[in-house]
């Protein structure tokens, strides 16, 4: 590594941080997914603190190991957060649109920087990238961490509850920073204290729906209530599931399975969105052989992301199309085929990213489901991939899972990993 041409790397950035903030400006804009932005009235209310984050990445390119330079990361993410939740954005958004200036600046302008600069490569350029993630990743969490604060303040009913809950999670936090490891443990133990609070809203919200007295207009906010909790558990819940697989915790309880009837248990989870669309389910399960060593659960939540990911780009009265196959007797496949606007060719390998979603659908999620489904699938040594023939022709997404051996149906249901 060397630091030389790292500090000169942030001058570089400094020089064209105009130009990377218009970029940045023209991708949140154009940007479906972060919606919010489009009521904001004027480039500064946007940016935000944009500019001081260029600032701050080129400071701690020239000092890595300065604290004073990640403090001011730390301070100018958390006014960002709170900034953000009074403008009324959306927690995805926040993470999202810290996700773009990752994007920018790692690929765009480093490659730009590359080509300036021919000895910007090997461990200099991997020492660059991993400052700049480990940076941006430290905006999410802190800007995270603020705007959920704020949002939680907002519940009056719960406010000792969650001052419990938030301290307990400052508590486990500065001990995860001492051992290192402080994203991972961090993102794990925020989502699990967050979790805690939101389950009696939720039985709140369920029982008072269920009383005959409710007014019929405190119904409809007590179901909008109920609705956005539900959609933060869930965001939650891939936000957790996110931080066991990076941080290699994903635990496995592999049992002798029936392939088939956990598709089918999935199709009937969600049924009633279909239902609700109006849309045709074809379904074909033509594989003779379908036994799998696999845990039930994590490969019904495969199957489930991959059929509400093809309900969400599906229109009314569309169609989606299922099949079964064995190519070969080690293998089985499952094919889900929506009738949608399919998958633009530029986004087709990424699709499997993080904080990635297809374009056109509706908003909603953070885009982490389908890169969830991929590490889980990897590891039971399948495999996962998307195809389309082109721009509104549809998106396939085969699944394909390691077969049992024959002796395997012989031995008992349950086995250890």
């Amino acid at each position: 590594m060397d630091q030389k041409i790292l500090s000169e790397l942030g001058d570089y950035l400094l020089a064209h941080r105009e130009g990377i903030i218009g970029e940045w400006l023209r991708a949140v804009e154009q940007n479906p997914d972060i919606s919010s932005s489009d009521h904001l009235k004027d480039k500064e209310e946007l940016l935000d603190h944009l500019p001081e984050l260029c600032q701050n990445l080129a400071e701690l390119l020239k000092s890595p190991q300065s604290n004073q330079n990640r403090s001011e990361v730390f301070r100018a993410a958390r006014v960002h957060g709170r900034y953000r939740w009074r403008q009324g954005y959306r927690l995805e958004e926040v993470i999202r649109e810290a996700s773009v200036v990752r994007r920018i600046i790692s690929h765009n302008w480093l490659d730009a920087y590359a080509r300036e600069v021919p000895k910007f490569d090997g461990g200099t350029r991997r020492a660059a990238e991993n400052i700049i993630h480990e940076a941006v990743d430290d905006v999410i969490a802190d800007s995270a961490e603020q705007f959920v604060e704020e949002q939680l303040k907002g519940t009056s009913d719960l406010n000792s509850q969650l001052a419990d809950a938030l301290a307990e999670v400052r508590q486990q936090r500065t001990a995860a920073n001492a051992a290192n490891n402080a994203k991972d443990r961090f993102l794990a133990m925020l989502s699990h204290e967050l979790r805690t609070p939101l389950n009696p809203i939720l039985l709140w919200a369920n029982a008072t729906l269920e009383e005959e007295q409710t007014a019929p207009s405190l119904k409809e906010g007590i179901q909008m209530v109920r609705r956005n909790v539900e959609l933060e558990v869930s965001l939650i819940d891939d936000l957790l599931d996110v931080a066991r697989i990076t941080g290699g915790k994903l635990q496995l309880h592999l049992q002798l399975s029936d392939a088939a009837t956990l598709f089918r248990d999935a199709l009937e989870m969600v049924k009633s969105e279909s239902v609700r669309k109006q849309l045709e389910i074809c379904v074909e399960l033509s594989a003779t052989n379908h036994h799998v060593i696999v845990d039930r659960a994590r490969i019904q939540q495969v199957f489930w992301n991959v059929l509400k990911n093809a309900q969400k780009f599906t229109p009314e009265g569309g169609t989606i199309s299922v099949r079964s196959f064995n190519e070969g007797k080690e293998m089985v496949s499952f094919a889900i085929t929506d009738s949608g606007k399919g998958i633009e060719p530029d986004l087709l390998p990424k699709i499997f990213e993080t904080f990635q979603q297809g374009v056109g659908g509706p908003l909603g999620g953070l885009g982490l489901g389908l890169a969830i489904s991929k590490a889980i699938i990897e590891s039971h040594g399948g495999k996962i991939y998307a195809s389309n023939k082109g721009s509104g022709t549809g998106a396939t997404f085969t699944i394909e899972l390691k077969t049992a051996q024959e002796e395997a149906h012989q031995t008992p249901a349950t086995l250890s990993p």
